[in-house]
């Protein structure tokens, strides 16, 4: 059996799971948290700091705002959820005895699955960029002195901050997903991906304990903060890395775990 043949079949267990609905629905959060957040008033009868930033160039700055609101938390939460939800579509219906016994190799059936969980990653930045584009657009009406059509976007500095971002979650993806499928339970890997993304957000923003740079779960944030620009480009081949590393791994334990 082809590749695209396996990916075709991985594709369409998906629609018979609440993994779209997630996709669609969290790339609308952080673009509603930034219309509520940025909004057109007045400290002690001067113009607010959004108005003033929002002048020099209304939706570079508005973009800047929410790829970092979805880089910091609504990309790695997605990223746990869906992980998790990939495989519970066999774990729910008891199927992996029969896919596995399926005339398909461990690593098309691995891969595959890894392959589509990058493409709804994906589906969920683009849509994220779209959610945004929509609430500047309400914004511009709710505040004019934004004045969004005085300045163009800079279409190449947000489509580089979020390939960065992307980038700098390849890590995480890798970890999440091998913990999807290794565990039956769904609690298991949910709850140790939310554990270590709070605890890597205080250890990055808080009480260090390790180098950041270090721990992958909150890369995708962690490139957003000036501190860190230096170490950008360390960081993102680091994401590289673990991706491949803990991809091997896990389809190491998947060729061999004993499925029940």
């Amino acid at each position: 059996m082809s590749l695209a043949i396996t990916l075709r079949s991985e594709f369409t267990k998906t629609k018979r799971s609440p993994i779209w609905i997630l996709t669609f629905v969290a790339a609308m959060l952080a673009p509603a948290l930034l219309l509520l957040a940025i909004s057109e008033t007045h400290d002690g009868g001067k113009p607010s700091d959004d108005i003033v930033k929002m002048a020099k160039g209304a939706w570079d700055y508005y973009y800047y705002q929410g790829t970092g609101i979805i880089s910091f938390v609504f990309l790695p939460m997605f990223i746990i959820l869906t992980s998790t939800l990939l495989p519970q579509i066999e774990y729910r219906n008891h199927t992996w005895k029969q896919v596995l016994a399926s005339p398909q190799s461990y690593g098309k059936l691995y891969f595959s699955k890894f392959i589509i969980f990058q493409f709804v990653i994906i589906v969920f930045i683009i849509a994220s960029i779209a959610s945004i584009a929509l609430s500047g657009v309400i914004s511009s009406f709710l505040n004019p002195k934004f004045h969004f059509y005085a300045h163009p976007l800079n279409w190449e500095k947000m489509l580089l901050a979020f390939a960065k971002a992307y980038v700098a979650i390849l890590g995480l993806s890798a970890i999440q997903f091998w913990m999807g499928i290794r565990f039956k339970s769904f609690l298991i890997p949910m709850g140790a991906g939310v554990m270590l993304f709070i605890l890597g957000m205080i250890n990055m923003l808080g009480y260090p304990v390790i180098d950041a740079a270090k721990f992958p779960i909150n890369y995708s944030g962690y490139i957003f903060l000036e501190q860190y620009a230096a170490k950008v480009p360390a960081v993102l081949w680091s994401s590289v890395a673990y991706l491949a590393g803990v991809l091997a791994i896990g389809f190491f334990d998947f060729r061999y775990k004993k499925w029940d």
